[in-house]
């Protein structure tokens, strides 16, 4: 069983050469359809050549798979999009030009289409047979000392420090649905049983990752304010804990969720479904799934049947419960 299990396909359009194309998120992985043999684009474009944007974002998406930042960008919920358009992407990487060599081609900038020197390119690049791993960025070293050499060292990391938000506005322009599936996969990719040791050294980031979008869940829930919401990582069996305190407006929520709850919960759109808030998933599917859910803060968590519910403009589905007919 997988955490995406409970998420459908999802497309968006990626400006590429002289118009757009479409980039799949399908089962956890990123597709390219309109690049058959992306694997020769990427080797293409180690090798100098040209490289399509759509390949570039596959490479940008990559690297991010893992990186907290993207905890930082958000969405929250579903009501909370971000949006950041292709045209500021290009703003970005405008602001770079010049600094660097390495920044990629701007959307819509003109990839050359199928021609003889690409051919000869692309038959070399499949030559290989594998793709060179990405590169993190340039390295600041072996620049000496002195003024000159910490002049030099700013210059590099700036233009490090750029390249890397020109990275996250790539990803943002992603659209809403792909952010959902993204974040998930970061948290995912944190929640594995060996990565308990790294977790703990980071407890405050990935409370305030669990924090931050649980809140709008408790509001939905039980309509508590999110100011007064916290949750802490829990670590070890179960799916952890809440608690209610206070009461009238005064009322608060504390509670302690695995980091694995952004994943197969959270980025699935699974949190609160017929009243219940959904704490952990038994059976991930979709269009149905099997969930552990606690009708109220005080109560035993239930096993529920949810359905989600058709709307292909949705970011993430909306669910309802199963009937006990159904």
């Amino acid at each position: 069983m997988n955490w995406f299990d409970s998420l459908p396909a999802a497309d968006t359009q990626v400006p590429c050469g002289s118009g757009t194309h479409t980039v799949r998120w399908e089962a956890g992985k990123l597709t390219l359809p309109s690049h058959p043999d992306a694997e020769a684009e990427l080797v293409l474009g180690a090798l100098g050549g040209d490289k399509p944007e759509c390949v570039t974002v596959a490479e940008v998406w990559a690297r991010h798979a893992a990186d907290l930042v993207v905890l930082g960008m958000g969405p929250r919920c579903a009501a909370d999009p971000v949006t950041v358009s292709w045209d500021e992407v290009a703003q970005q990487r405008g602001s770079l030009s010049g600094l660097t060599q390495a920044a990629p081609m701007p959307p819509g900038s003109g990839a050359p289409g199928p021609g003889a020197q690409r051919a000869r390119r692309l038959a070399i690049a499949r030559s290989f047979g594998a793709v060179a791993p990405a590169g993190s960025g340039a390295r600041v070293s072996g620049l000496g000392s002195g003024p000159a050499a910490a002049l030099a060292r700013g210059m590099a990391e700036g233009t490090q420090r750029a390249q890397q938000r020109i990275e996250l506005f790539q990803l943002l322009a992603l659209g809403s649905a792909l952010q959902f599936r993204l974040s998930g996969t970061v948290c995912a990719a944190w929640a594995e049983p060996d990565r308990a040791g790294e977790r703990a050294a980071l407890r405050p980031q990935f409370a305030a990752a669990l924090s931050g979008r649980f809140a709008p869940a408790a509001q939905e829930w039980l309509g508590i304010d999110p100011d007064a919401v916290s949750v802490t990582p829990h670590e070890g069996p179960g799916w952890g804990t809440m608690r209610v305190s206070g009461s009238g407006g005064n009322r608060g929520l504390r509670a302690s969720l695995p980091l694995g709850w952004l994943a197969s919960v959270w980025a699935c759109g699974l949190a609160v479904v017929g009243g219940h808030l959904v704490v952990a998933v038994e059976e991930p599917g979709f269009p149905e799934a099997r969930v552990l859910a606690l009708p109220a803060p005080d109560a035993a968590p239930v096993a529920l049947t949810v359905r989600a519910v058709p709307d292909d403009s949705a970011a993430v589905p909306a669910w309802e419960l199963c009937s006990e007919r159904d």
